[in-house]
């Protein structure tokens, strides 16, 4: 497949060890669709579909015979090919020419502005016909081709719809049917065993929306992977918690339990140290209370802070603080990035947040807010006046130097907020490949031992398994100290953005 790193790579599956879900087809109509797509005797079969139907559309391709030939040695030539059909290589071929085209018209049009003899919009108004022709002049291996490569470039859709005829559901419905009145051989018993084996441990996600090229990539529609699962359950578990979490303290009423308290602890610190430090809200008042975010009633008991936050907040805006408006977003970006942190430690399951989609994803939620809020803090023109600083000079150095400095606070206001998703990214993904290395080294200390002495255990493969374990369980905790670390961090930093983005330079 493309990423050899599948470990911690999104997937369109759950992985759980094998006797736990195993797989006991007997035919191969039985095996799932994508399953099917990736055998080699149905993309044989695909193929002569493909090739027939381009026929019927007067598309012109080399002799089958040699089609095939140079489709298998594209599927072998290179791992990164291995099981795509027929239609992936006439597909990589148009979009390996295409490339190549731009790239010659870009030369020539280079050629012709050296010259300088009027020739320039000539091959400017070279085509890819034009590339085509010369294609067949050269003679190379891809000339008998042209003629399918002129035609997809002008006809993208009905390529689509024949490519879908000849292998998308319907012909795998069309090939199970045909194994069920033995029109097509089935598989046999070792082949089917081999696949059951292979399959085993793989907790397939349905797929109604989408059509998958393999376990890790789709090849077409919305495709449900294994992150947005964990994504959705995470939300549902938070919208639950604190769904009972605001039942218990409504009206001012004090949070009672172990978990509750702990949550509330969390609640607090992101408000008291996060977002009224970064964003504005700090009061006279505070400092009254016997710690921060309680009150205290009539006979000296503390209050749920919490909820009194929350009567303040429907009640009279706390004083115009700022940062109860941004409060439940970052409260929620905390949560939500915690949870898809945690969720790496979980077996079987992964950290969503170790995949740049993601992290992304809650980048350009900080983004968003920062633009809005900016822009209804000050206007549309006034937010991006607001990112020169205030600068005291004459009027011929400022129409200078204010334009170039705005460009700049505007690429680092794009930047920052990209690095904003590589940074939790980074971090996710750099703690599992160092489990993994750790938890390889017991593995490539047996190889070595098979490789030098068969036969024989060896101290070394004892000693390095326990340094391996013993380091795993450490670099564990570490991780686990990294998912609440690198949740305040995105939620610090997205509260730092928008208060700049709200206040004045």
């Amino acid at each position: 497949m493309a990423d050899p790193v599948l470990h911690i790579k999104d997937s369109y599956y759950f992985e759980v060890p094998k006797v736990l879900y195993p797989y006991d087809y007997r035919s191969a109509r039985q095996f799932p669709d994508v399953w099917i797509s990736l055998d080699a005797e149905y993309q044989e079969w695909e193929f002569g579909r493909l090739y027939q139907e381009l026929e019927l559309r007067g598309v012109r391709l080399p002799p089958k015979e040699v089609a095939q030939e140079e489709w298998h040695h594209y599927v072998h030539a290179d791992h990164a090919n291995f099981a795509k059909p027929f239609k992936t290589f006439l597909e990589d071929k148009y979009q390996s020419h295409l490339a190549k085209y731009n790239a010659w018209k870009s030369a020539q049009i280079t050629e012709a502005q050296k010259k300088n003899d009027g020739s320039v919009d000539t091959a400017r108004r070279l085509t890819f016909s034009s590339y085509l022709d010369q294609l067949k002049s050269d003679s190379t291996g891809d000339a008998e081709y042209s003629e399918f490569l002129a035609w997809r470039h002008d006809n993208a859709r009905p390529f689509n719809e024949a490519t879908t005829k000849a292998g998308g559901k319907e012909a795998i419905a069309e090939w199970r049917e045909g194994i069920d009145k033995k029109q097509i051989a089935d598989w046999g018993k070792e082949k089917i065993a081999a696949y059951n084996g292979n399959l085993s441990g793989k907790i397939l996600i349905p797929q109604p929306f989408a059509t998958l090229r393999n376990l890790y990539e789709k090849e077409s529609g919305f495709a449900i992977s294994k992150y947005l699962v964990i994504e959705v359950f995470v939300g549902l578990m938070l919208v639950l918690v604190f769904s009972q979490f605001a039942k218990k303290i409504e009206h001012g009423k004090l949070a009672k339990g172990k978990f509750w308290n702990l949550l509330e602890v969390f609640l607090l610190f992101i408000r008291d140290q996060v977002v009224r430090p970064t964003i504005g809200g700090h009061h006279e008042e505070d400092h009254d209370h016997p710690e921060p975010g309680h009150a205290i009633d009539d006979h000296g008991h503390a209050l749920a802070d919490a909820g009194q936050h929350a009567a303040d907040a429907h009640g009279h805006d706390h004083h115009h603080d700022p940062s109860t408006r941004f409060l439940p977003l970052l409260w929620t970006v905390f949560f939500f990035v915690l949870g898809c942190n945690l969720m790496g430690m979980v077996p079987w399951a992964g950290a969503p947040t170790a995949a740049f989609a993601v992290t992304f994803a809650m980048a350009c939620v900080t983004f968003a807010t920062v633009i809005v809020a900016g822009m209804i803090q000050f206007g549309v023109l006034g937010f991006f006046m607001n990112q020169i600083p205030g600068m005291d000079l004459p009027w011929y150095m400022a129409i200078i130097i204010k334009p170039m400095i705005l460009l700049i606070e505007l690429a680092g206001l794009c930047i920052k907020h990209g690095v904003l998703a590589v940074r939790l990214l980074a971090n996710m993904v750099a703690g599992h490949l160092v489990i993994l290395g750790i938890m390889g080294l017991a593995f490539g200390a047996e190889a070595a031992m098979k490789f030098t002495t068969p036969g024989t255990p060896g101290w070394q493969w004892v000693f390095t398994a326990v340094i391996a374990v013993v380091a795993s369980a450490a670099f564990n905790v570490l991780e686990l100290f990294v998912a609440f670390l690198q949740a305040y961090i995105i939620t610090f930093l997205s509260a730092l953005f928008i208060g700049a983005a709200i206040h004045k330079h």
